[in-house]
C-alpha cells in the first residue's frame, strides 16, 4: 500500500472517531455505527501489511487475520470507550415508563439519589420553596409551601422520576453541574454524600399565595412578571397537585404515593398539567392588541383610524354580530374606540386590511407558532391549526378579533402585553435567577435577554395609549389602580361547551410601565368581572411590594 495512501486512511479514521467521540450523544447509534465500519475500513487500509514474496500462503491467512481480529477489537474498544465514558451519564439515567406508569430506571442511581443533599430553592426574598432533610438514612424532598410547591415540580427518584424545575436543573440540584469539580470527585473518592446547588427563584412565594386566594379554587392560571427583565414574579395554575406526597424514600410510603398517582392521571381536570405554561385556550378579545399592534406598525391604521360598525358584519355568508357598542347610534369609531370598547367588528375589519400573510407575520413576531425559551416546558401557540384557515377572510375576520382557531398559554399573553409595555421588545421569561453553593456563593447568575422585537418603540407607544385609555374609558374602567398608570385588555373566549373562558391582561407602571399580567379563568364567563379583578389586584400587590422597605 502506498505510503501516501495508508496517511490518508490514518488521518480520516482519527477525523472519524473524533467527531463521533465528541459529538456524543448528538448523534444515532445507527449514524455511530457507521461511522465505526468506515473507520474500521480506513483502520484496515491504514495498517494492510507488505509481506514478502516468499512468504508461504498460510502464513500470510495468519499474519491478515490478526490483523483483521486485532483491528476488530481496536473498534470494540472504541465503542467501550463510546459507552462507558463518553455517554456514561446517558446511559445510567435513562428512564422508561412502565404500563402501569412507573418509572424504571437503573436502581443504583436511584438508591444513590436518595444519599444525595439536594439543592435548596428560594424564593426572590429568601423563602425556602423546596428542602431536603434527613429521614432516616436517606435525604427526603420537602415543599413547605404549598402554592409554590408543583410550580418547582416533584421529584421521586424510586417511582416517578423528576418534573418541573426538579426536572430541568435536574443536574444542579443534585450536584452533578454547577459545583465545585474537585469536591465532587473528593466525595466520590471518600464515600461522602454529594450536595447539590441552590436554585434562587425569581418567584415571589407571597404573590404566589396572594394569586390562589384570589383565585380561590377555580380553575385558571395567573402569570405575573417583569416587563423590563422578564423575570416571573406569580405562575399560579389551578388546579395543581402536592409533590410532597409523590415522594417515596422506602417501600412503606410506595403504597400511598401509587394511589395519589393514580388518582392524578385519571382525574379529568389534569391536575399535572401546569395551566399557567402548558394550558392551551383561546384568547377571545386579548387578541385583539396584537391584531391592533400590526395594524399600527405596518403603517394601515393609527389609533384615530375610522371603521364602519353598524352592529354587524357580513364577511362571505358569514355574520359577525356586535354586541359590544356602548352607544347604538355611533356607526363609526376609531382603532382606539374598537380596543376600548372591544368592538369585534372593527378589528375584524382591521383584519381584513392586514389579510392573512400580515396578521401571520406579527402574530409571529409576537412568538406565535414559536418555541418559548423558559426555564419549565411551555406548549406552543398557534394562530391557526390548518395552514389554509386564514385564507377565508371569513376566517380571518374572525381570528383578528380573537376567535378562530387561535389556542395560546397564560405565559404568552402576558408576553404580549409585557412586549407593548416594554417599547415593542419580549424579553425572554425567566423563573430562575442563578445557584449557589453551599456557602451561598452565586455560582450562575440569569442576565436578562431579548427574544422578540414585534413592533417598533413608536407603535408600542400608541398601543400603550390604547390600552391605558380602555382602562381609563372603556370597558377595562375596573381595572384602575389609583394613583398608577395601567393598561389592559379584556377578552371573552367563546367554546363549543359550557361558558367562555374569562380573559384579562394588563400592564402597570409609576408611570413607566413595571409589571405585566395575564389572567384566565376557565369557563369563567366575561372578562369584565372576576378576571379583570384578580389582574388588578396582583398588579396593585406587586406594586406595592416595591415599597415596602
Amino acid at each position: 500500500m502506498p505510503p501516501t495512501v495508508r496517511a490518508v486512511a490514518v488521518a480520516l479514521f482519527l477525523a472519524a472517531i473524533a467527531l463521533g467521540l465528541r459529538t456524543g450523544s448528538g448523534i444515532s447509534d445507527a449514524r455511530w455505527l457507521a461511522i465505526l465500519g468506515a473507520a474500521w475500513l480506513l483502520l484496515i487500509v491504514a495498517l494492510w501489511p507488505r509481506l514478502p514474496a516468499g512468504l508461504p500462503q498460510f502464513n500470510r491467512t495468519v499474519v491478515r487475520t490478526a490483523l483483521v481480529l486485532t483491528t476488530i477489537f481496536a473498534i470494540l474498544s472504541i465503542q467501550l470507550v463510546r459507552i462507558q465514558v463518553v455517554q456514561g451519564d446517558v446511559t445510567a439515567q435513562r428512564v422508561a415508563r412502565a404500563a402501569n406508569g412507573d418509572s424504571l430506571a437503573n436502581p443504583r442511581l436511584q438508591n444513590e439519589s436518595l444519599s444525595i443533599r439536594r439543592g435548596r430553592m428560594f424564593d426572590r426574598n429568601g423563602v425556602l420553596v423546596a428542602d431536603t432533610v434527613r429521614q432516616g438514612d436517606v435525604w427526603a424532598r420537602v415543599y413547605p409551601e404549598p402554592e409554590s410547591a408543583y410550580l418547582v415540580g416533584y421529584y421521586s427518584p424510586l417511582r416517578y422520576g423528576n418534573a418541573g424545575l426538579e426536572a430541568s436543573f435536574d443536574d444542579e440540584l443534585s450536584g452533578r453541574a454547577a459545583n465545585n469539580p474537585f469536591v465532587r470527585w473528593e466525595n466520590e473518592l471518600l464515600n461522602r454524600s454529594q450536595t447539590g446547588v441552590d436554585l434562587q427563584l425569581t418567584l415571589d412565594a407571597n404573590l404566589q399565595r396572594h394569586a390562589h386566594e384570589l383565585l380561590d379554587g377555580r380553575p385558571g392560571a395567573v402569570v405575573l412578571l417583569e416587563v423590563g427583565t422578564g423575570a416571573v414574579h406569580t405562575m399560579a395554575s389551578n388546579p395543581n397537585y402536592d409533590p410532597n406526597r409523590l415522594f417515596t424514600g422506602n417501600p412503606g410510603d410506595a403504597e400511598a404515593a401509587g394511589v395519589y398517582w393514580e388518582r392524578l392521571i385519571s382525574d379529568e381536570d389534569a391536575p399535572l398539567v401546569l395551566r399557567a405554561t402548558e394550558g392551551l385556550f383561546s384568547p377571545g378579545s386579548t387578541f385583539k392588541t396584537v391584531t391592533a399592534s400590526a395594524a399600527v406598525d405596518s403603517g394601515l391604521a393609527n389609533p384615530s383610524s375610522t371603521y364602519e360598525d353598524d352592529g354587524a358584519l357580513v364577511v362571505e355568508g358569514h355574520t359577525i354580530p356586535e354586541f359590544n357598542r356602548p352607544d347604538d347610534t355611533i356607526d363609526t369609531w376609531t382603532l382606539s374606540d374598537g380596543l376600548a370598547w372591544s368592538l369585534n367588528v372593527v378589528l375584524a375589519r382591521v383584519g381584513l386590511q392586514l389579510g392573512p400573510e400580515g396578521l401571520q407575520e406579527y402574530a409571529t413576531r409576537f412568538g406565535f407558532g414559536e418555541e418559548i425559551p423558559f426555564d419549565l416546558p411551555v406548549a406552543r401557540s398557534q394562530l391557526a391549526s390548518t395552514p389554509d384557515f386564514l385564507d377565508s377572510p371569513a376566517a380571518l375576520a374572525d381570528t383578528a378579533f380573537g376567535q378562530g382557531q387561535i389556542l395560546t398559554t397564560p405565559l404568552q399573553m402576558a408576553l404580549v402585553a409585557a412586549g407593548i409595555a416594554n417599547d415593542g421588545v419580549i424579553m425572554q421569561p425567566y423563573l430562575v435567577s442563578g445557584t449557589r453553593d453551599g456557602e451561598g456563593n452565586l455560582t450562575r447568575e440569569t442576565e436578562p435577554s431579548v427574544w422578540q422585537r414585534p413592533i417598533s418603540s413608536e407603535s408600542a407607544a400608541q398601543v400603550q395609549d390604547m390600552m391605558v385609555n380602555a382602562v381609563e374609558n372603556g370597558y377595562a374602567a375596573g381595572a384602575q389602580i389609583e394613583g398608577l398608570v395601567v393598561g389592559g385588555k379584556t377578552g371573552t373566549a367563546e367554546v363549543d361547551n359550557g361558558e367562555p373562558h374569562a380573559w384579562f391582561i394588563a400592564f402597570v407602571g409609576d408611570p413607566e410601565p413595571r409589571y405585566a399580567v395575564a389572567v384566565v379563568l376557565e369557563h369563567g364567563g366575561v372578562g369584565l368581572g372576576d378576571s379583570l379583578a384578580i389582574a388588578r389586584d396582583m398588579l396593585a400587590a406587586a406594586m406595592a411590594e416595591e415599597t415596602v422597605p
